[in-house]
């Protein structure tokens, strides 16, 4: 069991440093967006795409996070497939747990590790998509 907190804490680890670069990115860039339109107002279409990118980087984000525990999983022989290690990742990471694919006994752990990287992982880019919008708005629809 000590393997396999070790192992889950240095996935998380890795997990939330890959977030917290797309997080960076994702701000720089809706920075590099508002100093460009800082003497005009953009169109609505402008706003759309630097929305639609956001919501297009947070997904890249968590699909690597995915696939991070999918290979780790793979690694560590848990499951005899890719595709059965990826399904597990994205119903756990997602927290809906089927059930109709579980870990063994050998590395049930990890499973909880997988759901709790999920949960920060939305919880983080649910932040950041308000923060985004909230910054945008104001710019890009204003009020009166």
């Amino acid at each position: 069991m000590i393997a396999e907190l070790a192992i889950g804490t240095l996935t998380i680890i890795a997990s939330m440093a890959i977030m917290i670069g797309f997080v960076l990115a994702t701000l720089r860039l809706v920075r590099m967006a508002e100093e460009a339109y800082a003497d005009r107002r953009p169109a609505l279409w402008q706003f759309f795409v630097l929305l639609s990118g956001t919501v297009t980087l947070v997904l890249l984000a968590h699909t690597i996070c995915v696939w991070l525990w999918a290979l780790l999983f793979r690694l560590l022989g848990v499951f005899p497939t890719l595709e059965e290690a990826v399904y597990f990742s994205l119903v756990s990471f997602t927290t809906v747990g089927y059930g109709d694919v579980v870990v063994g006994s050998g590395w049930r752990v990890l499973s909880g590790f997988v759901a709790v990287n999920g949960l920060l992982a939305f919880g983080i880019f649910t932040a950041v998509l308000i923060e985004v919008i909230r910054s945008l708005s104001g710019r890009y629809m204003p009020r009166g």
